[in-house]
């Protein structure tokens, strides 16, 4: 009975499916996956001047190990909900029938061992990026989940210091129906979420209590929050049948106003960098030319500015360059790796991210592995470059978050946190099922 090993196309986890079986469950994900079935390859006695048969077995093995990958991940993607072009219709938000939708508070809490967690749930990076708020004095950071077994819908809170698990609200729906009307954002003492029956939801965001529902006219489209300015923090809300409104955080009320064009350029989907209150062409026009260096995004902190990109012409090596916003000066530039450059990916740094004085980015080495690193944003010295740990087969970096005292990265389906000032990975957040 022949064995063969791919990795599961929904998660890229390494999965070991029996040709006896017709089916193949993911033991990370908990996706099933239909298979063809293999034909064992018998082995064969070798005469003398036959040594090429074991090559031409093992490329019989490969070529079937190939073809049933590629049937698998066809399958997938074609049944895949972010694939669907369904039109969504207007809902009635007392639909008959529909279930109740109370928070989960104080929900189980996930392990702090930093270097493996295994939790009931999965971060989900589509919903935004994390979101780092300070309850009771402490820093914790925010999020959509989706939690095992039947693939529901949740945002909920985590300290920072060690990933423990403050709240968690929902359901909102399972995430075929929900993922792209489930919507958060938190303003002053209140986390709202939208969800696919139409309503929004208030909560307080240290206790996760429910505060207040109200019934829209459809399902949430997106969220905008403008908050970059010395100005009270503004919540604005688009929904699909076009109507967008002011959120009155204090009531809670929606007062039907357009959006800001400040708006138009924070785009969640989009991986974050630079300055959000300015379009990718003007943060752009922001920055100093600097010759050999292409610039691909720009952040911008009061008297701090830095740029990262590429070197340009020659092989596209991660460059990052400190700059004076007002005078366009030059402080300072470098390149992102503290390695060998012959052994970096090109173009690897889009993950980056400027707080609490520091630049944070990141740069991929050799074919699998990652590196997180922090500069000082006005004089350019390398804080530390800290070698990421192997997670599993796959492992995507999906979005960055910063304060003065932690940055979070996204990998795949879980959160790493790190100590701002040393490096330092103090928690994972989500479910981590298979070290490298």
């Amino acid at each position: 009975m022949a064995v063969i090993s791919f990795d599961c196309p929904n998660c890229g986890a390494k999965l070991q499916p029996d040709d006896s079986k017709r089916r193949a469950r993911c033991q990370y994900c908990g996706a099933n996956f239909d298979l063809p079935r293999t034909t064992a390859v018998q082995p064969q006695h070798v005469h003398a001047g036959a040594q090429a048969a074991p090559k031409v077995v093992g490329a019989l093995v490969t070529g079937v190990a190939t073809m049933t990958v590629l049937g698998v991940v066809t399958s997938y993607l074609a049944m895949s909900p972010s694939t669907s072009s369904s039109v969504t219709q207007a809902l009635v938000p007392t639909t008959p029938g529909a279930p109740a939708q109370t928070p989960t508070i104080g929900g189980p809490p996930v392990k702090a061992d930093p270097m493996r967690n295994e939790a009931d749930f999965m971060w989900d990076e589509v919903g935004g990026p994390p979101i780092v708020v300070t309850i009771d004095g402490k820093e914790h950071v925010l999020g959509r989940l989706r939690v095992r077994p039947d693939d529901q819908l949740h945002v909920a809170v985590f300290a920072a210091d060690d990933g423990k698990e403050r709240y968690r609200v929902g359901p909102f729906g399972s995430y075929g129906e929900a993922y792209r009307a489930t919507h958060f954002s938190v303003v002053g003492e209140r986390l709202f979420v939208t969800d696919f029956r139409g309503k929004l939801k208030a909560f307080d965001l240290a206790s996760g209590k429910s505060v207040q529902e109200m019934a829209l006219t459809d399902r949430a489209e997106r969220f905008c929050l403008l908050d970059e300015t010395a100005e009270s923090p503004r919540l604005y809300l688009a929904l699909v049948d076009r109507r967008q409104f002011l959120v009155d955080v204090a009531t809670p009320a929606l007062k039907e106003e357009k959006l800001p064009k400040a708006c138009d350029a924070k785009n969640v989907w989009a991986p974050r960098g630079g300055d959000p209150s300015l379009s990718t062409g003007e943060r752009l026009r922001r920055a100093p030319k600097v010759e050999g260096i292409e610039v691909s995004g720009v952040h911008l902190d009061g008297t701090l500015g830095v740029a990262r990109g590429v070197k340009s012409p020659g092989t596209a090596y991660p460059m990052v360059f400190g700059f004076d916003p007002a005078s366009r000066e030059v402080r300072w530039k470098s390149p992102v790796p503290a390695v060998d450059l012959a052994s970096v990916r090109e173009r690897d740094n889009e993950q980056d991210i400027l707080a609490g004085g520091r630049y944070f980015g990141t740069y991929g080495e050799g074919p699998e592995h990652w590196h997180l690193v922090a500069f000082d944003a006005k004089t350019g010295d390398r804080l530390w470059d800290n070698k990421l740990r192997s997670i599993f087969a796959v492992d995507w970096l999906r979005g960055i978050e910063a304060s003065a005292n932690h940055v979070f990265l996204v990998r795949m389906s879980s959160v790493e946190v790190y100590d701002a000032a040393t490096g330092a990975l103090k928690a994972t957040i989500g479910d981590e099922s298979y070290d490298g």
